[in-house]
């Protein structure tokens, strides 16, 4: 009501600038009246009120605010001067806070339908006559559910950025290990390989060069050969031998010696037996045509010497005497001297030559030839398999690397959405704001809204009616204690130890899951630690590889073979030291602060939660020291809704209680743990210690209490049901499921309402 009065206010604060309303701003000619002597004077102020409210004389000021206020108020004060507005606003809080009860009758005499109210109410909030009340609201609300929730959202935030985010890093260690683990594997198992297989590999790739020297020894073997071919089967030095011999057989005029050797020799070419024997008298020949070769060119170069001496002896004499003493000179046949006395048989290579020379010199040629064809057909073949590729198939250096990129991806997405979390999270601090303002409006909005307080005001109204002798409302009936909170009572009501229990429930939720997160946290960060500590290992690989293959001889094939197999000699040995240190975890401990911040946090919203009960007790206190009047509607409300529902309770429960009692005659009947305690007690009546084995009120419902009065039965014996002391009182002593009553009585009431 307030809040409507205060619309209507900031209109009628214009009359004191008022002007003509045809003009386009009003003037300015009443701007320097006093306004506060205006406002602290009773007599002036009430003057004013009397003449807008009809009720005086008016001066020439009270009949241009009472023309000019119909016109302010259609056209939303555009024609006020900011000096008017800032007068407006002063009138509106004084007015407002000390003189509520002249703008109720202003209201109803320039709105009474409410319609420049409703038009003007966004332009009365922005004056800010709430806004003090919404401030001091914060306060509690702070050490309230929205306090509360500001705190849940810190501890949500310490738990990203503590267990979780320290979960992730270990985990990434975790990542790191096994891909250096899985490398350290690698690197061992290659050395091993290379001990065992590499020396064979190298010597095989090494047999490359050996191949080279190979072919150089060969090489000179044909040429150690050679000479030994051409000086048995060389042709050319025949053919040159026969044309000398022959030139020298008719230079002399004898007949050609070559024919009668090659008759010779082609006869024991014919008659040779095997190819040792064709290539011995095939020597033989060259060997006969050699030394018949050195005896022509001996005796020709006798006879060159014979004639040269003739004609320096014919040139040194005269020609008589030269006859006489140069005649021996002509004397040539002396050269063939030798051939003369040797005979035919001077140049028979027979018993000159060895015999079996032929036999010798086929079985070096073979032995060549034989060589040579080996080597040839001796191969050294190796072939590299390359194993086919398979698709997607990767290395543990390739696996590792590929973990971990996916987990720094994922990683980093993490991150992201949990710092846009904690971003959101800030803005849970408006929702404080926010409850106050809503606990303002609805407030002023609902008058049932948070209406459960017995206030002083609402005492002092039932002791003026117990002092008139009227129908009184204290002390409350057991019902309407449950519904009722004193806010001056130290002891938490009942609707509020309910709100309270479950707020602890729902906070040991949250504290367990928060727990269960901080344990995951500490036992994932000790398994790696232990790990840490009794996982080192240092890794000694030794061994060695010797192989030794001796060639005895000292022949070409043996340097042959030995140069082959040279490589194969390895002595190879390994001893290194590994440790597997570098592939260690090393995790990070969760710092204990932050636990401190989170537990800590815990604890400040365990004690709001209790606090919360008074703290919720004071926005009611804080709203009614700001909006008295409506404080008092309140109250007055609250008692008379409450008498009227005490006094229809009677009524109702008659009918309530008739429709109900068939079934609860039944329920009473099939009660198992009820009737094992009635039927056996001395067995079964420890169960009076459980409610569900006690017997019940019928109006209220409350259990039987374990101790102390029992409940009163009702006087028919027929009838089972029981009334507690207070509602055996109310209903006057009389058993209502028992009872009889009219039918229009019993019918009169809907007795599916609860609110009675």
């Amino acid at each position: 009501m307030k809040v409507s009065i205060v619309c209507l206010v900031l209109m009628a604060a214009i009359v004191l600038v008022a002007a003509r309303p045809d003009e386009s701003s009003y003037t300015s000619k009443f701007d320097n009246i006093n306004v506060d002597e205006i406002l602290h004077s009773e007599r002036l102020l009430n003057n004013y009120f009397k003449c807008l409210m009809d009720e005086g004389r008016c001066t020439a000021e009270g009949n241009e605010l009472k023309r000019v206020l119909p016109d302010a108020l259609a056209t939303d004060c555009k024609k006020c001067s900011e000096k008017q507005r800032e007068v407006i606003k002063k009138v509106i809080k004084f007015l407002v806070e000390n003189k509520p009860e002249l703008w109720d009758s202003l209201a109803n005499k320039y709105d009474p339908d409410k319609k420049y109210r409703v038009k003007f109410e966004e332009e009365a909030k922005k004056l800010g006559i709430n806004v003090r009340c919404i401030c001091i609201l914060t306060i509690p609300t702070f050490f309230g559910r929205a306090g509360r929730s500001v705190l849940r959202a810190l501890i949500f935030g310490y738990v990203i950025a503590g267990p979780l985010f320290n979960l992730l890093f270990n985990t990434k260690e975790v990542i790191r290990t096994f891909g250096c683990t899985s490398q350290l594997t690698y690197n061992l198992t290659k050395t091993r390989f290379d001990l065992m297989f590499k020396p064979f590999q190298q010597a095989i790739h090494a047999m490359k060069a050996d191949a080279n020297e190979i072919k150089d020894t060969l090489s000179s073997i044909r040429d150690l050969m050679s000479p030994v071919v051409e000086e048995i089967e060389g042709e050319e030095e025949m053919i040159r031998l026969k044309e000398e011999n022959d030139y020298l057989d008719e230079l002399q005029g004898d007949t050609k010696r070559s024919k009668e050797m090659e008759e010779k020799h082609e006869k024991k070419v014919e008659s040779a037996k095997s190819e040792g024997e064709v290539y011995e008298a095939k020597y033989k020949k060259k060997i006969e045509a050699r030394c018949e070769e050195q005896l022509s060119r001996g005796a020709q170069r006798c006879r060159d010497m014979f004639g040269t001496a003739y004609d320096k002896c014919y040139e040194k004499v005269s020609i008589f005497v030269a006859w006489l003493i140069c005649w021996p000179m002509k004397l040539t046949f002396v050269c063939n001297l030798v051939q003369a006395l040797g005979g035919s048989s001077i140049c028979d290579p027979e018993g000159k030559v060895d015999s079996g020379i032929g036999e010798g010199y086929v079985a070096l040629k073979s032995a060549r030839d034989e060589f040579s064809r080996s080597l040839k057909d001796a191969k050294l073949q190796y072939k590299v398999k390359v194993p086919p590729v398979i698709l997607d198939l990767q290395d543990t250096e390739d696996a590792a690397k590929a973990v971990v990129h996916e987990f720094s991806v994922r990683r980093k997405l993490f991150k992201s959405v949990m710092t846009l979390i904690k971003r959101c999270l800030s803005f849970i601090f408006l929702k404080i704001i926010l409850d106050a303002l809503s606990y303002n409006d609805k407030y002023l909005s609902d008058i049932e809204f948070d209406n459960v307080y017995v206030t002083s005001y609402f005492r002092r109204i039932d002791a003026r009616r117990k002092v008139r002798g009227s129908l009184t409302l204290l002390p409350f009936k057991k019902l309407e204690k449950r519904k009722f909170i004193d806010p001056y009572h130290p002891i938490p009501a009942k609707i509020e130890g309910f709100h309270l229990i479950g707020q602890l429930v729902k906070l040991l939720l949250e504290f367990i899951i928060v727990t269960i997160f901080v344990i995951l946290d500490w036992l994932f960060y000790e398994v790696l630690d232990i790990i840490r500590r009794h996982a080192y290992m240092e890794y000694t690989q030794r061994g060695h590889h010797d192989l030794n293959l001796e060639i005895r001889g000292t022949g070409v094939i043996a340097s042959l073979i030995r140069s082959a197999v040279r490589g194969f000699n390895v002595k190879k040995r390994v001893k290194t030291v590994v440790t597997n240190k570098a592939c260690l975890p090393q995790p990070t401990k969760l710092p204990g602060y932050v636990i401190f911040k989170i537990y800590g946090t815990f604890f400040l919203v365990f004690l709001l939660i209790f606090g919360s009960i008074y703290t919720q007790r004071m926005r009611r206190g804080i709203c009614s020291f700001f909006y008295r009047r409506r404080e008092k509607r309140r109250v007055l409300y609250l008692y008379n809704e409450t008498l009227r529902r005490r006094l229809m309770h009677a009524k109702f429960m008659k009918a309530k209680v008739r429709n109900m009692a068939r079934t609860r005659r039944l329920e009473y009947e099939i009660d198992f743990w009820l009737a094992l305690r009635l039927k056996w007690p001395k067995r079964f009546g420890w169960l009076r210690y459980f409610e569900c084995a006690r017997e019940r009120c019928l109006i209220c419902e409350d259990p039987e209490p374990r101790k102390g009065p029992r409940y009163r039965p009702c006087p028919n014996p027929s009838c089972p049901f029981l009334y507690c002391e207070e509602c055996w009182r109310d209903v006057g002593r009389i058993c209502y499921a028992c009872a009889d009553f009219s039918d229009t009585e019993t019918e009169e009431y809907d007795t599916q309402r609860s609110d009675f």
